[in-house]
């Protein structure tokens, strides 16, 4: 399903999408009880999920939950979620 933020969220170029979004890792249990990590994208209105991903190991999770971060706060709603294929 694509998602329209421009429609969804009033974000204009100049706004960064930390206004709107904010990133974190949460640990999740597979159906083998195993335990995983997922950076998941989610609004600050409603807070629906816009993004969830697999995150690695430790290491691996803090390294994308930086990069993330930093993208939100230098990017567009509309950026970042064409950089991260939300929308087309």
């Amino acid at each position: 399903m694509a998602i329209d933020p421009a429609a969804s969220m009033q974000s204009d170029a100049f706004d960064p999408a930390s206004n709107h979004l904010d990133a974190r890792i949460e640990i999740v249990r597979t159906r083998l009880l195993r335990r995983r990590r997922e950076l998941v994208v989610t609004r600050h209105d409603t807070g629906a999920v816009e993004l969830r991903v697999e995150a690695g190991d430790r290491a691996q999770a803090g390294r994308l939950l930086a990069q993330v971060h930093g993208e939100l706060h230098s990017k567009s709603v509309m950026e970042f979620f064409r950089e991260w294929h939300v929308i087309s």
